[in-house]
């Protein structure tokens, strides 16, 4: 265990673990042709806490994990890796209590919500579990079960609509990269699957083993459970690329996202594309829908955002280094395109960060 561990087990004595505790049962219910990710993330996040956090962690593991499936044995993702699952019978002849149960999302979860056993045992399991979880589309299965009716939840992006379309009473969030309602966790899936794992354990063990995963992952330890998706930068190239597929555009959004504080006028701009300025704005315009000025000034928000919810630098100091220069101006874009002003924008966010 590292001395800094050492130090922050001495701080903080919820980083601890009770010797001898139950460890805390997590399932997490795979299928043939699911996104691996979507099972690995989380796993990877609750298997680490013995080898990085140490201490009484590394005897008394904090959690006993399970990879089932509703038949067991071998399964196959959608990258074609094969993994060993226990089947859901084995499950239930076990005397543990499931504590956390996680569906994961891919496109073999078609195959869950068709099966009534399958419904039945998550109904069955959802009346005792602690914490209900999906990672992407695993939400399908879960509102297959009916047991997401009148709840709200986040979905991939891609199947929001689908969802909501297929299973009207529940409350499917369009934005939202996780959702924590009651004892139901959702995410987008993937990588925020990762970010879910860690508010699970941050409930359980407390923010600072929160962060310390968090730093050995290299993620967010608490994005905002309203943060986009699609970030400003991502959604501009994606939207390019679905418009007119044109490489140099992609690039030049991460360019402007490299250059914020940069003078970023459309001539600017259009010497780095390769146009007049003329040419370039209306160019711009008919592949995204907006002004290449628009696209500037969302993208200096999102770095300004990140910096309200991460620092404690000055209004003033974050409107200079996204690029603003003023404070006056930055707070006239964030009231235009989010509704509030820089200062209550950082009161709400701490507001939502669990706190230490």
């Amino acid at each position: 265990m590292s001395r800094q561990t050492v130090a922050l087990h001495a701080k903080h004595p919820s980083f601890a673990a009770m010797p001898g505790a139950t460890p805390r049962t997590v399932v997490v219910l795979a299928f043939d042709e699911l996104l691996l990710l979507n099972a690995a993330g989380p796993l990877e996040v609750f298997a680490a806490i013995p080898r990085l956090l140490g201490g009484t962690f590394a005897s008394d593991p904090p959690y006993r994990l399970l990879l089932v499936s509703p038949m067991g044995g071998q399964i196959t993702s959608v990258s074609g890796i094969s993994v060993n699952t226990l089947s859901l019978e084995q499950i239930d002849q076990q005397a543990d209590v499931i504590d956390t149960l996680i569906v994961a999302g891919g496109p073999g979860v078609a195959a869950l919500e068709a099966s009534v056993p399958v419904c039945s045992w998550l109904r069955r399991r959802a009346t005792a579990v602690r914490r209900l979880c999906s990672i992407g589309t695993g939400t399908f299965a879960l509102a297959a079960a009916g047991l997401l009716e009148g709840r709200k939840v986040v979905t991939h992006w891609k199947f929001a609509e689908e969802l909501q379309a297929r299973y009207p009473t529940l409350q499917c969030q369009t934005e939202g990269l996780y959702l924590h309602d009651a004892n139901l966790w959702t995410c987008a899936g993937a990588a925020a699957g990762i970010d879910l794992a860690l508010g699970l354990v941050e409930q359980d063990l407390g923010p600072h083993a929160a962060l310390e995963l968090a730093r050995y992952f290299t993620v967010f330890v608490w994005r905002s459970a309203a943060q986009p998706q699609l970030s400003a930068s991502l959604n501009a190239q994606s939207l390019a690329l679905r418009t007119a597929p044109d490489v140099r555009l992609v690039r030049l959004h991460a360019w402007i996202a490299a250059n914020l504080q940069s003078d970023l006028r459309v001539e600017i701009l259009a010497e780095q594309f390769g146009m007049s300025a003329r040419h370039f704005a209306r160019a711009y315009v008919a592949t995204t829908g907006h002004t290449p000025a628009h696209a500037v000034e969302l993208l200096r928000i999102e770095a300004a955002c990140q910096l309200l919810r991460t620092t404690s630098e000055p209004i003033k100091r974050i409107a200079e280094t996204a690029g603003f220069g003023r404070e006056e101006r930055m707070r006239r874009g964030f009231h235009k395109h989010l509704g509030i002003g820089p200062q209550h924008y950082r009161n709400q966010s701490r507001c939502a960060a669990p706190q230490g």
